[in-house]
């Protein structure tokens, strides 16, 4: 299996495919370093799972303190997040290993993010190992 970043919505049924690739931005091995460089949240910050998520990956329960767990961002968040990185690579390719994987995810994410934004849903990142 690869590991892979996918974008999860508050709404069960929203009417279009949410699915997105994820693989190349998981294995850029600096880009939450890059990010953190560039003044933006990294990928991880906008990674919250459920603790059924949890379970799911892990087969097993571990109790989640009160103030961790899910949390939602709104979709103006991701795509203004997603054009900085994206615009950032554009104009700096070298600073990843895999330019046009990543352009190519990230433009995956713009495009679900921007049909969440005309759904009033919110998102946030899981993982997929």
């Amino acid at each position: 299996m690869s590991v892979a970043y996918y974008i999860v919505l508050d709404n069960d049924d929203p009417g279009f495919d949410t699915f997105v690739n994820g693989k190349f931005l998981a294995h850029e091995e600096n880009l939450n370093l890059l990010c953190k460089t560039l003044g933006l949240k990294t990928f991880d910050d906008f990674l919250t799972m459920s603790e059924d998520d949890i379970f799911a990956m892990l087969g097993e329960d571990i109790g989640l303190p009160e103030d961790e767990g899910e949390q939602w961002f709104s979709p103006e968040e991701g795509i203004a997040f997603v054009v900085a990185l994206s615009e950032h690579i554009s104009a700096n390719p070298k600073s990843v290993m895999n330019p046009e994987g990543v352009l190519s995810d990230l433009a995956e994410y713009a495009d679900v993010l921007e049909k969440a934004k005309d759904i009033g849903a919110k998102w946030h990142l899981n993982l997929d190992i």
